[in-house]
């Protein structure tokens, strides 16, 4: 039998489609059916976030004061994903001072392989604690960096310039350059 000749009893469809599907036929005692309803799912709220997230790369900031992060620290990452071979289209930066953010919900929306944390990232729930600056620690399978002075990084000065070749060694490690 190929898959174009299946049959599924009423029952089965209703019990798949419990609540899209009106029966074709009316039974003659006109008496309701009880289709079973689908358990109630608590709602996941869609973090709002800048690019395509197409490689599952989320970055976690906070800029109470912007949309997103500010130009020159937008022009600053997008120098440092294209180093990496990445584009913007390929991350999902998530900004935590207009949306606090929980990990385990972060996880359902955006499936996050790698997980940045992009400067003073304070409001996430989670079991993110602990982690040492610039290096890579593995939580459920996720790859976490904390990049806890982006700031002073995205600046052309001799501190700027020392913590950048210290993410450059992460980011070597983490994309395999």
């Amino acid at each position: 039998m190929g898959i174009n000749n299946l049959h599924f009893s009423p029952e089965l469809i209703a019990a798949l489609y419990p609540e899209s599907l009106v029966a074709g036929d009316r039974s003659t005692d006109n008496k309701k059916q009880d289709i079973p309803k689908s358990p109630a799912r608590t709602p996941v709220p869609a973090y709002p976030f800048l690019g395509k997230n197409l490689r599952s790369i989320c970055f976690l900031v906070s800029h109470p004061d912007h949309e997103f992060m500010p130009e020159g620290q937008l022009a600053f990452l997008h120098k440092i994903l294209t180093a990496c071979k990445c584009g913007p289209d390929d991350i999902a930066l998530v900004n935590t001072a207009v949306s606090p953010v929980h990990l385990d919900e972060l996880k359902i929306q955006l499936h996050p392989q790698i997980l940045f944390l992009w400067g003073a990232v304070p409001a996430i729930t989670g079991q993110i604690h602990g982690l040492q600056d610039m290096t890579i620690s593995t939580l459920d399978g996720i790859s976490i960096v904390p990049v806890l002075q982006a700031d002073i990084m995205s600046r052309d000065n001799k501190d700027g310039l020392e913590l950048k070749q210290r993410l450059w060694t992460c980011l070597k490690k983490l994309f395999s350059l």
